[in-house]
């Protein structure tokens, strides 16, 4: 036994440094190698853990508990196994198929996905104040709040001047909450997943009526309720966001994440014109036109955005943005926390922000 203070030795070769213990027996171990060689202890724990898994979904509804115990410890192993510079067998590959059918049952349930972290864009933040003295965040809490890469900043964008079009209206502005609530809203329905071709911009495109005609807005909140409205007579499922919390992305990304919004509005407009690139190349004819019209005019903002928009111009855009998220926030904790005020509600609510 080592003493107090001191580290275990691996207890199969006894080597000093034994930084890894066995999921299912605790034995300290200081090797991949020797983690293979100490017998059939960690296939013995990843049987223990599937029926352990499956038993759960037979007899009661699949414990949280239970699963978040056996995917944490899965992932200790395979981070220990990772560490080594090697790979491990394939785990999927030595379940049977009644265990393989088990665990699609698992993932089909929805409870599997509990588990993971939540998806956050890139442009998220906590929309709160950070306190003088921000306290240690658990594993847990720094999954919760981890944000994937921002797309790259567009490496050419047109001049104005360069793109067919009239003078820019005085209404511009309001076009691209519209926008950007189509962004927003198409990538949170398919989780970040830009594979997802075309399905992810053809929902921008459908969201958005600025895409798809040259549709004027006289403010902000009416550009956001039409957006809100299109995604609802379109068919689609609230997004995971939420309607409030969609609207909320555009202020977010209308502020900037470090306060001068002028390069996420440029960043999200360069990769939605990127998605719709990509997306038409998997489309019939008449819906790539659809598709180039779409990236035309996105095009176009980005060059507006890019070289005219001023910090001022944003700031308002955010501003009344925030109005609208707190209107419907307050809309939805009235009426029980439905779906926002959607359908007939939609043109008092601006009626009522303007």
């Amino acid at each position: 036994m080592a003493a107090p203070g001191e580290e275990a030795p691996c207890g199969l070769c006894g080597a000093a440094a034994a930084p890894y213990t066995c999921p299912r027996c605790n034995r300290r171990l200081c090797s991949l190698s020797c983690y293979r060689g100490h017998g059939g202890c960690a296939e013995a724990f990843y049987r223990e853990q599937v029926l352990q898994a499956l038993e759960a979904e037979r007899d009661t509804p699949p414990s949280r508990h239970r699963l978040d115990s056996a995917f944490h410890r899965l992932q200790q192993l395979r981070e220990a196994e990772d560490s080594s510079g090697c790979v491990g067998r394939d785990l999927w590959e030595s379940l049977s198929p009644a265990e393989q059918a088990g665990f699609h049952r698992l993932l089909n349930s929805g409870e599997a996905a509990k588990l993971l972290p939540p998806w956050r864009p890139w442009w998220w933040r906590r929309d709160r104040p950070k306190p003088a003295v921000e306290p240690p965040k658990t594993r847990e809490e720094e999954e919760e709040t981890s944000v994937g890469p921002a797309p790259p900043f567009p490496a050419i964008i047109p001049p104005l001047s360069s793109l067919p079009a009239p003078p820019p209206s005085p209404l511009l502005p309001f076009q691209l909450p519209n926008v950007l609530y189509a962004y927003a809203f198409a990538l949170s329905l398919h989780g970040g997943d830009e594979t997802l071709l075309p399905e992810l911009p053809a929902a921008a495109i459908d969201v958005s009526a600025a895409l798809r005609s040259r549709r004027p807005f006289s403010s902000t909140a009416e550009a956001l309720g039409v957006a809100r409205y299109d995604a609802e007579t379109a068919g689609y499922p609230r997004c995971p966001l939420g309607d409030a919390g969609t609207v909320l992305a555009v202020a977010q990304l209308l502020e900037g994440r470090d306060g001068e919004g002028n390069a996420d509005v440029v960043i999200a407009l360069g990769h939605l014109e990127g998605l719709l690139r990509k997306g038409k190349r998997d489309v019939e004819e008449e819906e790539r036109r659809r598709f180039v019209k779409a990236r035309r005019k996105c095009r176009y903002l980005l060059a507006w955005s890019r070289e005219t928009t001023t910090a001022a111009t944003l700031a308002r855009l955010a501003g009344e943005a925030r109005r609208v998220h707190a209107a419907m926030t307050e809309a939805e904790l009235v009426s029980g926390g439905v779906n926002g005020v959607r359908g007939s509600r939609e043109k008092k609510l601006i009626e009522e922000l303007d």
